[in-house]
Formats: C-alpha cells, structure tokens, sequence
C-alpha cells in the first residue's frame, strides 16, 4: 500500500474563534470526502532562549490517503 500526505497547521487562537470552528469543520469534512483520514496531530511548541517554558503556538493535522495504482 502507498500513501500520500496532507499537513494543515492551525493556530492556536484559532481555535477558540467560534466562526472559525465552523469553516475548520467543513473544511476537514471535505477532506473526508476526498478520501483523506486524520491520521495524527501534534501542538507545536515555542520556547524562550531566557526560559524553559513553553507554549503552543499551532497544532499540526496530519491527514493520509491511499494512493490507488492506476495501471
């Protein structure tokens, strides 16, 4: 089985937009039909040269399909 590979990166305040809540589910719903699959997420983080918090900044959606031989 071969895959291909789709990354949406999303900022963090973003998300607590309700308006933008809406728009992110239909966007991620049209990823579904076009056969895409969620297949992880991750937060990106940053941190300070003076501190060893962090924040995160954006979350990274990662998204598969597989590629179907057209031979």
């Amino acid at each position: 089985m071969k895959f291909e590979y789709k990354i949406l990166n999303v900022s963090r305040v973003h998300l607590n937009k309700e308006s933008f809540q809406s728009e992110f589910l239909a966007k991620i719903n049209g990823l579904g039909q076009e056969g895409w699959e969620l297949a992880s997420t991750e937060g990106l983080n940053t941190s300070s040269f003076f501190s060893k918090a962090t924040d995160t900044t954006d979350i990274m959606f990662v998204f598969k399909r597989q590629i179907t031989d057209r031979w």
